[in-house]
């Protein structure tokens, strides 16, 4: 009698998974995020003033920028870089919880600029608050940590090598533990880089003032405010499949 034998093809096992990378590294920048505003009756008031608080936050501004483009002038700078947006007017009338206009009311005029300021040198940061925060109608809203782009550029391979080195880790123990010894990939799609730190905002504690008012540089409200640098992360991540058999 004949024997037959019946080979049957097991379809391999796909494995789906995220590799993930992440590199901590101290802060190289301190982003400040800094806007003049006011709001009043007359319009042309409340311009003229954010504009004169304006023009004197430029002239501390251009003290501590590069003299020039030189590499020098660039490390010796306090400010790396800094940059401002148009001025903004808005008005409304105000209303009652209703939304009701009140009677008799007087329009409100509204006038802001921001500032986008990263600093390098960290030692002259807080000199540098606090000096800003005597401005009239000026208020930090925060300190961001951040990293140059020279260096996010410089880690990106690295993160990405490691984040594919931790899906096929990944695969292979569940491979493992399932009793299967061969795994290959047959996907890979970058999910998302990115540098973040959670912690690394800061709010600027101020204590509490009417910014109409001009302030002495030696207001002991502002004496120089102290920040200590926070590591920012840089991170991947990719979702791989793999077969395994």
């Amino acid at each position: 009698s004949r024997t037959t034998f019946l080979h049957i093809m097991v379809a391999p096992l796909t494995i789906a998974v995220t590799g993930i990378a992440i590199i901590p590294k101290r802060a190289e920048r301190a982003l400040l995020d800094v806007e003049i505003s006011a709001t009043g009756f007359s319009r042309a008031f409340i311009s003229a003033e954010v504009q004169l608080s304006c023009r004197r936050l430029e002239d501390i501004l251009r003290k501590v920028s590069p003299a020039n483009d030189s590499q020098l002038a660039r490390e010796s700078a306090t400010i790396a870089h800094w940059s401002m947006t148009s001025l903004k007017t808005t008005s409304h009338l105000p209303t009652d919880q209703y939304g009701t206009v009140l009677k008799n009311a007087q329009r409100v005029y509204s006038t802001s600029v921001s500032f986008d300021i990263r600093i390098r040198d960290f030692s002259k940061l807080g000199t540098f608050a606090s000096q800003v925060s005597t401005l009239p109608y000026t208020l930090i809203h925060s300190v961001r940590w951040a990293l140059t782009s020279t260096t996010r550029q410089a880690y990106e391979s690295k993160l990405r090598a490691m984040a594919a080195e931790d899906a096929l880790e990944r695969a292979k123990d569940y491979a493992k533990a399932l009793g299967l010894t061969a795994v290959w990939p047959v996907e890979v799609k970058e999910a998302q880089w990115g540098s973040h730190d959670p912690n690394a905002v800061m709010k600027v504690q101020e204590k509490a003032m009417d910014m109409r008012r001009p302030v002495s540089d030696s207001d002991p409200a502002f004496a120089d405010l102290f920040f200590e640098p926070e590591e920012v992360t840089m991170s991947t991540r990719i979702d791989c499949k793999f077969e395994a058999e």
